[in-house]
């Protein structure tokens, strides 16, 4: 694991790329050189993938799509009055996760609890989004309104070589073939995540 010095780099380059509206090549030209320096990239001797291009395109792209949706929820939380419900918006093409396709649709009231976890991204290199919602809409495409109550779990995973663990959350809903289940580490809401309240 990166030290927390190196974490600290980071966060401040994706702070510059948030500021600034850097593109993934401009923040890779800042923050590559000093990865390099500081020893955090190619592979360590155990063969662990450390700083790399790949990697860094995973960072720059989860945390920008986190930070949109953080305020594309803080819009839609202000607009609940009029658009009271949340619709699930998977982009359906061949790199779709299978456990996103499922959720793919699914409108839930813009207060259900379900939201606090699924909220897009949950997974690295997700591309899922929300979408609000009118309740004259809602009724007129014949979606069908469901809740998250009494189908909303944890669940605990592997997430390390070294046998550590953690939670994620999983939504079947009676109308689901299959459980959707957000990526480890991303269990909180992106307006959580940008204001620290993880």
């Amino acid at each position: 694991f990166p030290s927390h010095d190196t974490l600290n780099d980071v966060k401040l380059a994706l702070s510059e790329a948030l500021t600034k509206g850097l593109t993934i090549d401009q923040f890779q030209e800042l923050l590559t050189p000093l990865l390099q320096r500081k020893g955090w990239w190619g592979k360590d001797g155990s063969g662990v993938q450390l700083g790399s291009p790949y990697r860094l395109n995973t960072i720059y792209q989860t945390n920008m799509q986190t930070s949109y949706m953080a305020g594309r929820v803080s819009e839609m939380q202000a607009a609940v009055d009029t658009h009271p419900y949340w619709r699930y918006v998977a982009i359906l093409d061949n790199r779709t996760r299978p456990t996103h396709r499922v959720l793919n649709g699914k409108v839930m009231p813009a207060d259900d609890p379900a939201w606090r976890a699924i909220i897009p991204p949950n997974g690295f290199g997700c591309r899922c989004t929300i979408s609000p919602m009118l309740a004259k809409t809602v009724e007129r495409r014949g979606y069908t309104v469901e809740s998250s109550d009494g189908y909303l779990s944890t669940e605990t995973v592997k997430v390390g070589r070294n046998g550590e663990t953690a939670q994620i959350t999983v939504l079947q809903l009676p109308s689901m073939d299959a459980p959707f289940k957000v990526d480890a580490g991303f269990n909180s809401s992106p307006v959580d995540v940008m204001s620290g309240r993880q």
